[in-house]
């Protein structure tokens, strides 16, 4: 009997071990995906902002902000974890880009305020002109 209980501890310890390293693996394919994910999300609305902006907002300051965000949130979970990102704070701007968007016409105001919110999502304090 001790040598099948054996048997068995090491077909299920082998079973582990596999079990692990398919979920370390699928772990670090997550991650990659979630940044590319998070870069392509921040281009697009990047880009749609820039062409959409009106008079008395800057491209190079929608630009700016934008590429502050998608460097922070390249550098997941380390930006998170070392309180660079606030991924609370990026979900309040998106859902005010979708309440603000809800006519499809971006004012200078709205703008500006999206702005100013993803500048505060990476810690950069930022004034409404």
């Amino acid at each position: 009997m001790t040598t099948e209980n054996a048997k068995w501890k090491q077909h299920i310890v082998k079973g582990l071990v596999v079990f692990l390293i398919l979920i370390v693996c699928l772990s670090v394919l997550q991650w990659f995906i979630i940044k590319e994910l998070f870069g392509f999300g921040t281009d697009m609305v990047k880009e749609t902002l820039i062409q959409q902006a009106p008079e008395g907002v800057d491209r190079r300051d929608i630009e700016a902000t934008f590429d502050r965000v998608k460097t922070a949130g390249m550098q997941l979970p380390f930006s998170f974890l070392a309180g660079k990102i606030s991924l609370g704070k990026i979900r309040t701007a998106g859902r005010y880009a979708i309440e603000a968007n809800d006519d499809e016409v971006w004012d200078a105001n709205e703008i500006n305020t999206l702005l100013q919110m993803m500048d505060a999502s990476v810690g950069v304090k930022r004034d409404i002109q």
